[in-house]
């Protein structure tokens, strides 16, 4: 009988799949699809061909090939995902070094996602069963291939260059609404180029943009004092995620901006904006630096004889807040929280943060009291901020209550101010939003990446000495930013508004042709804007990608 054939050598090399592994890129799939991150396919590959290559090394080595493929598929999946990077991690130390341990362990455990942890072991399960009937990696494999080549398998006709009008009403960058706006070319296709150029034509057409503020006052001019209440968390969103868009006292003022952007989602940014909002906006990096004498609003109407006054319910010392507001605005005020407040809340670096009521009440005894005509307070107010607990506890409050707590106080506040029959104006303009509920690119509570739901914010004005103003609301419907407030400021002073008691003009033509601003918003590592009625966001210098709702 002949010998079986026998092949002149044996193979040493053993096929292999990609074992529990298919999980890994079965979860990503499922999170790409649903816009919670976004794969990179090149880096995806290599992982996954390195994971399929054949067995040809020791256990010992097999070990730790999986082990480094694991630091790996950790590093990818964070880059992927919409957590902040490492270098707005690096950059926030210093703040994040100024937490207590007790909030950031309550963070930490308040950023565990049960649901998704529950789906993952689900995921794990399914492997489990599945693997001894079908060939998981070979569909895994499949799939990614399908999805790599997906985008070069769809016929995309590019966007047609938009309209003169089309391009107007979505740039809409224009000091005022009569005047055209200046655009980049091929303005209507959104690709990356585009996008950064719209955003550098939009940052060049700001910086010309002032507000208009009068130069001077006569003897005739009727004094008021402005009062700028500037309150740390409190966004559109928030109000409706805690059922609060209803309170009472938001129709008790006389003008609501219904889309107001703060360009910002931190505190220190947002009130140098406000600060600096006699002129248009500027990016972030330009927000540090080089003062601005002609934009500080401020000191434009401390120029027209409006004393400057500071109050907060805090030190102003966590992240130099104070500091920064002298250095780069020029805030020159005092801070005149002289007398001891009582203690409402202990922050999340353990600084006592004060009753607001008795803050704002302590504003109306001293300015009642001095023997200037004409007065402009900025109060700054951070009950809201996230991480705040209620003395001797340790666990944080949540936000709807103390957002319920802050609008009574204010709506008493504003009631006791309405009997003393001073003329006032009144603006509430919120330093960004709380985060209350996150969306698929940032959890609850985050605030690296300024989104609209934490950017845009209820900004209200009241006007308090004038007893035949209309009952009704006025809205200012546009897309609206710190120079049309300004600019409001500025014609309440031009037109000696409190002269007479239903206003020296109709609230109508006082809100008429403000100056409207795009929907651009920044961080120091985060970008997001609107363009073409849709939302794109830039993380650390890379491409700009749609943001994902």
């Amino acid at each position: 009988m002949k010998k079986p054939l026998e092949m002149p050598f044996k193979m040493s090399l053993t096929m292999m799949g990609l074992g529990l592994w298919n999980v890994y890129f079965v979860a990503k799939f499922i999170l790409a699809t649903l816009g919670y991150l976004t794969l990179q396919p090149l880096y995806n590959a290599l992982l996954m061909v390195v994971l399929l290559w054949p067995r040809s090394l020791s256990a010992r080595l097999e070990k730790l090939k999986h082990i480094l493929c694991g630091v790996a598929a950790i590093a990818l999946i964070y880059s992927e995902s919409w957590l902040p990077g490492i270098s707005s991690l690096i950059a926030n130390a210093q703040n994040v070094a100024g937490f207590s341990i007790n909030y950031l362990i309550q963070l930490a455990l308040d950023f565990v996602n049960v649901q998704m942890i529950a789906w993952g072991v689900l995921l794990v399960l399914l492997y489990q069963l599945l693997k001894h009937y079908v060939r998981v990696s070979v569909l895994t494999v499949t799939y990614f291939l399908f999805f790599v080549i997906q985008p070069y398998l769809v016929s995309v006709e590019p966007e047609t260059v938009a309209t003169a009008d089309r391009v107007a009403s979505a740039v809409n960058v224009a000091k005022r609404s009569t005047e055209a706006p200046v655009v980049p070319k091929n303005a209507g296709i959104a690709d990356d180029e585009t996008i950064q150029s719209w955003y550098r034509a939009f940052l060049e057409y700001e910086k010309e943009r002032k507000a208009m503020l009068p130069n001077g006052l006569s003897e005739k001019d009727t004094p008021f004092d402005i009062l700028i209440l500037n309150i740390c968390s409190l966004s559109n969103d928030d109000l409706e995620a805690s059922e609060l868009d209803n309170h009472k006292v938001l129709d008790q003022f006389d003008i609501r901006f219904d889309h107001f952007n703060t360009a910002t989602s931190y505190s220190g940014p947002a009130t140098l904006r406000l600060l600096n909002g006699a002129c248009g906006q500027t990016s972030h990096e330009d927000l540090y630096g080089a003062r601005r004498p002609d934009c500080e609003l401020m000191n434009r109407l401390d120029q027209l004889g409006f004393r400057q006054h500071l109050f907060m319910d805090h030190s102003g010392e966590y992240d130099n807040y104070l500091s920064t507001l002298r250095k780069e605005a020029g805030l020159s005020a005092p801070h005149e929280n002289k007398r001891p407040y009582p203690v409402r809340y202990i922050a999340f670096n353990d600084e006592p943060i004060f009753d607001s009521l008795s803050v704002l009440r302590h504003w109306q005894r001293t300015t009642a009291q001095s023997k200037e005509p004409r007065s402009v307070s900025l109060v700054n107010l951070i009950a809201l901020h996230d991480g705040n607990r209620l003395p001797r506890q340790s666990r944080w409050q949540a936000f709807k209550p103390r957002a319920r707590i802050l609008l009574n106080d204010l709506q008493t506040f504003m009631r006791e101010l309405d009997r003393t029959g001073r003329k006032v104006m009144l603006i509430v303009v919120p330093e960004h939003g709380a985060a209350v509920r996150g969306d698929k690119i940032q959890a609850p509570r985050l605030r690296d990446i300024p989104s609209l739901r934490i950017t845009e914010v209820p900004v209200l004005v009241k006007f308090f000495g004038l007893k035949d103003l209309p009952k009704t609301q006025h809205h200012v419907t546009g897309a609206s930013s710190y120079l049309a407030l300004s600019s409001l400021i500025g014609k309440t002073v031009e037109t000696n508004f409190f002269s007479q008691k239903a206003g020296a003009v109709s609230i109508e033509e006082l809100t008429r042709d403000l100056p409207e601003t795009n929907v651009v918003s920044e961080n120091g590592q985060s970008i997001v804007l609107r363009y073409k009625g849709k939302d794109y966001i830039r993380m650390n210098n890379d491409a700009w990608r749609p943001y994902a709702h």
